[in-house]
């Protein structure tokens, strides 16, 4: 009886296996998610502004000649 019931659970396998396989033959397998960051390639960059501290440098190296 043992023998059978390992001999039953093998069988009910690999008949899954089959089932498993040939839906995926069928239906081509799952398809990959995208990922987020390729979709919103779009990204917003800005720049900061230039300090007045290199002006205010240069304006006073200027008057010191």
């Amino acid at each position: 009886m043992i023998n059978f019931k390992k001999l039953l659970r093998l069988l009910w396998l690999i008949v899954f296996m089959i089932l498993a396989s040939v839906g995926v033959g069928l239906g081509g397998g799952v398809p990959l998610p995208l990922s987020a960051r390729k979709r919103d390639a779009t990204e917003v960059q800005t720049e900061l502004p230039e300090s007045d501290k290199k002006a205010t440098k240069i304006a006073e190296f200027k008057r010191k000649e």
